[in-house]
């Protein structure tokens, strides 16, 4: 059976090896336009399309669906199905109904809950306990679609959304290659989601990652590990932009919020609790591990961190 594979970012490559390693034949592939990259801004191919080419698998990178030729390019595969993972690009009504099978779309949560672009870091920063991965059929609404398959799996301490994404898509992509063999021979019924029991996520921003010392120490240390790797987290020390990148919490302490006290940590006081750091990056200069930076940096007792 002929599958179009759509996914853009390196995560997504897990779908379609799976897919390739269990038999499925791939008659193209759809990702993303190539992004600006690096300092010089230089447009650079995803792991997609770089793996696409080297596996002689047609790939295409339309802006959108908008133009008839694209519209007209996608059909000409004769595709029955579409595998979606991470796509990054809305299918319009034309497209969905273009496939004898629809489309199958993995998406990192369990379906209602986490519907939109940021599941997995939603779930940590609320900290949830688990998450799971869900195989449903794209309709036009925002993943609202029915459910195929889904798996539940536990969240670990200290897993990053980088970390948690990677693993999901890697059970995802078995999870979608069973259930795409089953949906095609008849073997599964789709369910309709529980509309009402839906929550949505959002688009974090750069701005969403600064850092608010008022608040409990476990609270901040599960944002910081959901936006990392994006857009990351950071606070201001002598009105200089400070990446916190990796944490931990202690729920006693006796500092004032956003003091910093150095003894073999770096310290941070907290609403509840303190943070203890241990790795960071200075503005202008290179990521250090906490006692690098305290080196360089022993005259930091009682600064408060967090005023520009």
């Amino acid at each position: 059976m002929k599958i179009i594979f759509m996914g853009t970012p390196e995560f997504s490559l897990h779908v379609l090896k799976k897919l390739i390693d269990d038999g499925h034949e791939i008659v193209s592939i759809y990702t993303k336009q190539n992004q600006p990259s690096g300092r010089g801004r230089k447009l650079a191919q995803n792991p997609i399309k770089n793996f696409g080419i080297n596996q002689n698998i047609p790939v295409i990178q339309p802006a959108n669906f908008k133009s008839d030729r694209d519209i007209k390019n996608l059909k000409s595969w004769d595709a029955e199905v579409a595998v979606i993972a991470a796509y990054g690009i809305i299918l319009p009504k034309n497209i969905l109904d273009s496939f004898k099978f629809g489309c199958l779309n993995l998406h990192p949560s369990v379906l209602p809950k986490y519907r939109g672009p940021s599941p997995v870091a939603s779930a940590i920063m609320n900290n949830d306990s688990e998450t799971g991965v869900s195989i449903m059929l794209l309709d036009e609404g925002m993943d609202s679609g029915p459910i195929l398959s889904q798996e539940k799996t536990k969240i670990l301490p200290n897993e990053t959304t980088g970390e948690l994404t990677n693993r999901l898509f890697i059970q995802g992509s078995i999870l979608m290659s069973n259930t795409l063999n089953k949906w095609i021979n008849g073997k599964i019924t789709p369910e309709s989601q529980i509309h009402q029991n839906a929550s949505f996520t959002k688009l974090f921003s750069k701005k969403d990652g600064e850092i608010n010392w008022n608040l409990s120490a476990q609270t901040i240390v599960s944002k910081i590990r959901a936006l990392d790797p994006w857009p990351g987290s950071y606070t201001y020390l002598d009105k200089k932009l400070l990446k916190i990148i990796s944490v931990s919490f202690e729920k006693q302490s006796n500092l004032d919020i956003g003091e910093i006290y150095l003894d073999h940590n770096i310290n941070i006081g907290t609403k509840t609790g303190k943070i203890i750091v241990h790795k960071l990056q200075l503005e202008g200069r290179k990521p250090l591990n906490a006692s690098d930076f305290i080196r360089g940096n022993s005259s930091l007792n009682g600064k408060i961190l967090g005023v520009r």
